[in-house]
């Protein structure tokens, strides 16, 4: 070779070589790309969240490609957890919240107490051996996750559905109907209270924002625990039959509840439609009432791969990984609307959200004339406690220690406290 060629050839396989790099770098990109948004959640970044549960009792690897929330299915409930008396078997609830946790994202335990999915052994309890076990069962889950983010108390106490659902067989060892007509369901809320100071507690029930006998019972029985001292700070509404209700009736619904001054969750929402351009169609309906309906400040879609699904139809992710058109337009349309209206803009991070974000805030006292309620919430939101007052001034004295506090009077804001000991 001469010495021109041999030159030649140096300056071809240098141009080679950078021809390598770049291709090997744009592939890095890509590769790299692909990894940042296949992490994105469609979420991420707006005002509320989009969650979904575990698939098959396990969090799938994609899980964050769009979901920015996690509630185990059945990991959680009591029956899973203690199927054998005093055996506790926490793997499954582990796996979730240390996903959580290592993502920085919420998660919810579900459920403490439900008719459905307890344990068999505790029905041949007498109910002061009941009220122990149920005691042992809340200490146990504390002990495990005390700082869990959100937690279903109580799950599915509407009762008048053709015993489809039923109470527990221990309502009476929680107290029973009692003077509140709900006592079991509010001392659940303060059992749970005790625990987790902290966390959001939430009653959760099927077809309350559908069907109108559990549409009006649902504030009725909530405004009757709130009088009794229960501790709730959210309804979650699951939302299983919202695919079957007019867009205007599920706000007016939404409406109903969030008039009892609590913050709404959709917490198992689902479209069960194997056909995509129905399916497609009804989300494009149905989700932009939870998306902008001020009251709600979180929507769990429930499973999301096709044929891993509690209902028939449901999924929105096909088993060879693309998405069905519902999945793809939802995608598209919180990218597009990262900014919903949110009367509870913290309640997830770190709060309820309860203080109002203008400096006009009255701070006390103010005086009531006639009969209330008095709800008293710190600064993370969190009612400390509740009570009826009649003609009284409200000021600073009433508050329960040191610390800043914030009081509604009738589900409305009266002002805040700062109480300096």
């Amino acid at each position: 070779m001469t010495t021109s060629g041999f030159i030649m050839l140096s300056a071809q396989l240098k141009r080679l070589k950078g021809v390598q790099v770049f291709i090997l770098r744009s592939a890095l990109a890509g590769i790299l790309l692909v990894s940042f948004t296949s992490q994105a959640q469609m979420a991420k970044n707006a005002n509320k969240f989009v969650g979904n549960i575990t698939t098959r009792n396990a969090v799938r690897s994609d899980f964050l490609t769009w979901w920015n929330q996690i509630t185990p299915e059945n990991e959680s409930k009591w029956a899973t957890v203690e199927g054998t008396r005093d055996v506790m078997n926490w793997g499954g609830v582990d796996n979730v919240k240390n996903f959580a946790e290592t993502n920085k994202i919420p998660w919810k335990f579900h459920t403490l107490v439900w008719g459905s999915q307890y344990p068999g052994w505790i029905t041949g309890l007498s109910q002061a051996d009941q009220l122990a076990e149920i005691n042992e069962w809340f200490d146990a889950a504390h002990t495990r996750y005390p700082n869990v983010n959100m937690i279903d108390v109580v799950n599915e106490a509407y009762e008048a559905n053709g015993g489809k659902h039923a109470p527990p067989p221990f309502k009476a060892a929680l107290g029973g109907t009692g003077t509140s007509g709900y006592d079991w369901i509010a001392n659940s809320f303060k059992m749970a209270r005790q625990r987790w100071p902290k966390a959001i507690l939430i009653y959760n029930d099927y077809n309350i924002i559908e069907w109108a006998n559990e549409v009006n019972w649902t504030p009725t029985m909530i405004n009757a625990i709130k009088k009794a001292g229960a501790p709730v700070d959210a309804i979650g509404a699951q939302a299983h039959d919202a695919y079957r209700i007019a867009p205007a009736t599920l706000k007016s619904n939404i409406d109903k509840l969030a008039a009892t001054g609590l913050p709404v969750f959709i917490t198992e929402f689902d479209i069960p439609d194997p056909t995509d351009a129905s399916q497609l169609t009804t989300m494009q309906n149905v989700f932009p009432v939870f998306w902008n309906h001020p009251k709600v400040v979180g929507i769990t879609y429930w499973g999301y791969l096709v044929g891993a699904t509690w209902k028939n139809g449901t999924g929105l992710l096909n088993t060879n990984g693309t998405e069905r058109p519902a999945l793809t337009w939802l995608k598209n349309y919180i990218a597009s609307n990262p900014n919903p209206p949110n009367d509870f803009p913290n309640f997830v991070k770190g709060g309820v959200g309860i203080v109002p974000r203008s400096s006009s805030t009255p701070q006390g006292p103010v005086t009531l004339k006639g009969p209330g309620l008095m709800e008293i919430f710190d600064l993370q939101g969190r009612m400390i406690n509740s009570l009826h007052v009649n003609d009284r001034t409200i000021n600073a004295s009433m508050m329960p220690s040191e610390g800043s506090y914030v009081v509604k009077l009738n589900g409305k804001f009266a002002g805040i406290f700062a109480k300096v000991r």
